[in-house]
């Protein structure tokens, strides 16, 4: 069978759709519900870790930008994602880490299918 360049495309296209079906969504509001155990729209949580500093305590953050999506098996490492899986348009998240119970560094991070944050 020939390969044309409208294969690469329909298969970019169905990977797509079918990442989409993945997100969550409130059935009486029609909202996109936040991944994980996050509590907070990514916007939010964006807005929010503008005011992070190193040193805070784990419930200062939480105060501030709510429970992460996912946290690493010893809690140490927190992570806060977008509600939309970053298929075509590039997207990130936030991690965090701590240390003794204390923020010890925060930043942006690219998100890539299969790669770890």
């Amino acid at each position: 069978m020939k390969n044309t360049p409208l294969r690469p495309l329909a298969l970019l296209l169905a990977c797509s759709l079918s990442a989409l079906a993945c997100v969550n969504v409130d059935p009486e509001t029609n909202e996109i519900i936040p991944r994980g155990n996050q509590v907070l729209k990514f916007e939010e949580v964006e807005r929010g870790a503008k005011q992070l500093k190193v040193g805070m305590s784990k419930r200062e953050v939480v105060t501030l930008i709510g429970s992460p999506a996912e946290k690493g098996t010893r809690g140490d490492v927190w992570i806060y994602l977008p509600e939309r899986p970053a298929v075509i348009v590039p997207g990130r998240a936030l991690r965090l880490e701590f240390k003794n119970g204390r923020l010890d560094s925060h930043g942006y991070h690219a998100i890539v299918l299969g790669a770890r944050l």
